[in-house]
């Protein structure tokens, strides 16, 4: 007696693995886009939760093979992936001329604008690391033996009643203000309302958070019929409204976080 075996495809392999890690990176932006929210005040007096959660992230020890393994490694792989798929993918949600078929029904829509999302992120992933860890990165320096965390940012009315209620030593050298506190959660409160200073960066971020909750929700749900939790149709459609749920979460958390950091609660 014989058993037929059939090896499993790289393909089914890949699906698998890409799926397994976008379920973490959605679990790491809820987790992520909480702690920027409190740069908003909603959770905190002058964004005390934010400074004290980023004070602890920032303490960790090795937080950079963290980074790497944990949040690095699953982007890579999931957008490696996810490009491959973005390439191959033919959406039909659209109108045509009769040539290929038009399905305008809600999952085909979801489709389309899955795959359009996961170009948004792919830039905006890259530029937006670049510019938090690499491009205002708070400085580093030692004054009377004690390590102090610096960043350059521009004047406003309200950056001196804000430094006083937050802790922060500021500098003026005409409209240029170098801002240094003992830790780095303060500091960085204030590169993140630097930011959003700029109608045009908060554009850009909304963009890119809409985005961000559409992809994760939409491919938590995908991927839920992919490992077999939602199997019959009745199933799938009841769990839409949660999905949903979750999109508007995110996107309130991040915006908050855009919107909030300057131009409604730490402006003055």
């Amino acid at each position: 007696m014989t058993t037929r075996t059939e090896a499993i495809s790289s393909t089914f392999l890949w699906r698998r693995v890409h799926s397994l890690m976008g379920l973490w990176l959605v679990l790491y932006l809820i987790v992520h886009l909480i702690v920027n929210s409190q740069a908003a005040l909603w959770l905190g007096d002058d964004g005390s939760g934010f400074v004290q959660m980023v004070n602890s992230l920032e303490s960790l020890p090795y937080l950079q093979v963290i980074e790497i393994t944990l949040i690095g490694i699953p982007l890579a792989i999931h957008g490696y992936w996810g490009v491959l798929r973005a390439f191959k993918a033919k959406t039909n949600s659209g109108s045509t001329d009769g040539s290929s078929p038009s399905m305008k029904y809600g999952r085909s829509k979801a489709f389309t604008w899955q795959r359009l999302t996961s170009w948004v992120l792919l830039f905006g992933i890259i530029a937006h690391v670049i510019q938090m860890r690499f491009v205002d990165m708070p400085d580093k320096i030692r004054v009377d033996n004690q390590e102090m965390h610096v960043v350059h940012i521009k004047d406003d009315p309200g950056i001196e009643s804000l430094a006083k209620r937050i802790g922060v030593t500021i500098k003026k050298d005409g409209s240029n203000i170098t801002a240094s506190a003992a830790t780095p959660g303060k500091v960085i409160l204030l590169t993140v309302r630097e930011t959003f200073k700029s109608p045009l960066m908060c554009v850009l971020y909304t963009i890119f958070v809409l985005a961000a909750a559409f992809h994760a929700f939409n491919g938590f749900w995908t991927s839920l019929i992919t490992w077999g939790a939602l199997l019959s149709y009745r199933s799938q459609k009841a769990f839409l409204p949660i999905c949903w749920v979750g999109v508007g979460m995110l996107a309130f958390l991040g915006l908050a976080a855009i919107w909030g950091s300057y131009w409604i609660n730490l402006r003055a």
